[in-house]
């Protein structure tokens, strides 16, 4: 399946330290941007996963815009979150 062969694609990169491609590349900046390690890698400890994965992604074009993007919409979802709490608490 799709998602057999990604994982597989994931573990290689990150676990056997395989070469990424630009999409691969692309695909570990967003697990990493978006701390789903535990889902891409289902028990294992982050510590032994993330060094490899903020490599990549650091070395990758889109890994700061990524990161960027990830921490703009969190900061946005943040505000709103705020701003309901203040307007709706007497």
């Amino acid at each position: 399946t799709v998602e057999r062969e990604l994982r597989a694609r994931l573990a290689a990169v990150v676990l056997e330290g395989a070469e990424p491609d630009a999409r691969t590349s692309a695909l570990v900046a967003l697990v990493h941007a978006t701390g789903m390690h535990p889902q891409a890698f289902p028990g294992l400890p982050k510590k032994q996963v993330d060094p490899r994965m903020a490599e990549i992604a650091d070395g990758h074009w889109a890994g700061v815009s990524v990161r960027e993007a990830i921490r703009n919409l969190q900061a946005a979802i943040t505000t709103v979150t705020v701003v309901t709490v203040l307007s709706v608490v007497p």
